[in-house]
């Protein structure tokens, strides 16, 4: 089937409104996840306003979440209500997750918040939403359109794993099942520097009262981006909470 080229959504864990970890993270990010408006960055010794918001740029433009089903675009023949619909039904049954404490880190050439593992009762916690993502992925792959030469090519996969590259060509992103990681970005991209060392400092700081405190995943968040909108940023189109006692 082709696909419905106006919109992609994805699925994302959102944390919870009125949380410190949504109210420092969207500061971060300069725009609030749940709303779309903005929010004023804080400022970072050696770093211009100008300067940290380009930092942050494509984060900004995704909202601060934690993936579970990579953007992708509907089938044709699919609509935004029939997603909708299939979302209340997946979330009916399932029972909210109290994740592991959250760790600053850098992942790569970023930076994010990942997961403890340290504990038993962590690496269970984790588990469990390695799970919820798997599902998430399994489950609604019925509504995903197949990503076009161009979509795959933006995944540079001769820099991926043969592993990888199979997850890709079969679910449309490399990193889902066993090559999933659970992450919340806070970042773009920065090249290796001394600018990247004295900001990650600076992140370490700022995050130091959220670093060991837990999270609560009381559902998935269905999101949009209308790709003929200037800025084509992810709103959140609807949270829809677990209800499973």
């Amino acid at each position: 089937m082709m696909q419905n080229s106006d919109a992609r959504y994805a699925i994302y864990c959102i944390p919870e409104p009125e949380t410190r970890l949504a109210a420092l993270g969207s500061a971060l990010l300069g725009r609030d996840s749940e709303t779309g408006h903005a929010v004023t960055q804080p400022v970072f010794s050696g770093f211009s306003q100008e300067k940290f918001h380009t930092f942050t740029a494509g984060a900004r433009r995704y909202g601060l979440h934690a993936t579970l089903k990579a953007p992708f675009f509907l089938k044709e023949g699919i609509a935004e209500c029939d997603l909708l619909f299939a979302a209340s039904r997946f979330v009916e049954s399932r029972q909210a997750i109290m994740l592991p404490r959250l760790k600053f880190a850098r992942m790569g050439s970023f930076f994010a918040f990942v997961l403890s593992e340290e504990a038993h009762e962590e690496q269970k916690a984790v588990e469990r939403i390695n799970a919820l993502a798997a599902d998430t992925v399994s489950f609604f792959d019925q509504f995903r359109a197949a990503p076009s030469a161009q979509e795959i090519a933006r995944r540079h996969p001769h820099r991926l794993s043969s592993r990888q590259r199979t997850l890709l060509a079969q679910w449309g992103y490399p990193y889902v099942f066993d090559e999933y990681r659970f992450h919340i970005t806070l970042t773009d991209r920065l090249c290796e520097s001394t600018e990247a060392y004295a900001l990650e400092e600076s992140l370490r700081v700022y995050f130091a009262s959220l670093c060991n405190e837990s999270m609560v995943v009381s559902g998935i968040c269905i999101c949009k981006q209308r790709l003929h909108d200037t800025d084509c940023e992810f709103m959140l189109l609807k949270r829809l909470r677990f209800q499973k006692d």
